[in-house]
């Protein structure tokens, strides 16, 4: 078992590093599939590794190739650290079934968001970023939607950077690369704190699963973030929306046998 755990937080790592996520997106439906964890207790764990710093090696992969939007980072971070108490405080009383459809439907819209992102027109979005890189309104617009993902991060227990990442490019004009490598800045501070906080004081937290996990997602956030260089932006889009729906269709269906 401890074997799998470990090499379930290194798949989440690379994840963290290629797509610019949390990684709770896969982990959780794995924490309740393989290990049979409540929906709950997956989620907490989920948000419990993303305390420490585990995007660094990720986020200095995305510096280097300068696809970081420093600004714009530190309003998602504000936005996602009080989204996410708000999130944490409504998930908590919920039942598990509901959790999970609610689980489901989340990632079903973040597919097709992140679908409709790759066929958007990367010239225009280009130009629309660069004349409005120092509005203010920008910038607040930037917080209210990192606090909306923050909400949503806080209820389903993941890092927010899935429903962001496409919401920074149809929004805001962000590349594919940038939008993930701005994503991952919120990694970095403890922005789920208090969802994490939430959760923990109901009991809903695997501290011995969640030690474990974390070397490997940070070693694989060094890994998936060296990766994300050498791919293309559509395809990665393409795949990750494709397996998101999967994902949450299955999360869906599930809750509904239940």
């Amino acid at each position: 078992m401890t074997l799998v755990i470990l090499a379930l937080g290194l798949v989440v790592g690379v994840l963290v590093g290629l797509l610019g996520i949390g990684g709770g997106v896969v982990l959780v439906p794995a924490l309740v599939y393989l290990l049979h964890y409540d929906q709950h207790v997956a989620q907490g764990t989920s948000l419990f590794i993303l305390l420490p710093p585990i995007g660094l090696g990720a986020l200095l992969q995305y510096w280097k190739n300068k696809q970081v939007d420093l600004r714009a980072g530190i309003y998602c971070a504000l936005g996602f650290l009080l989204g996410g108490y708000g999130g944490g405080r409504v998930a908590v009383p919920m039942s598990s079934r509901d959790l999970q459809g609610i689980f489901g439907f989340f990632l079903m819209l973040s597919a097709v968001l992140l679908w409709r992102k790759t066929r958007a027109t990367p010239t225009l979005a280009s130009e629309a970023s660069n004349v409005t890189a120092q509005s203010h309104l920008r910038s607040f617009g930037i917080f209210l939607v990192a606090a909306f993902c923050g909400v949503a991060a806080g209820m389903v227990g993941i890092g927010g950077g899935v429903l962001l990442v496409p919401l920074l490019g149809l929004l805001f004009g962000f590349s594919q690369h940038r939008a993930q490598g701005t994503s991952l800045v919120a990694l970095i501070p403890p922005t789920g704190l208090l969802a994490f906080l939430t959760y923990a004081q109901a009991g809903d937290v695997s501290w011995k699963t969640g030690l474990l996990l974390i070397p490997g997602v940070f070693v694989g956030g060094i890994l998936g973030g060296k990766l994300a260089r050498q791919l293309k932006g559509v395809r990665m889009r393409q795949v990750f929306a494709a397996l998101m729906f999967l994902l949450g269709v299955w999360q869906v269906f599930s809750a509904w046998r239940r």
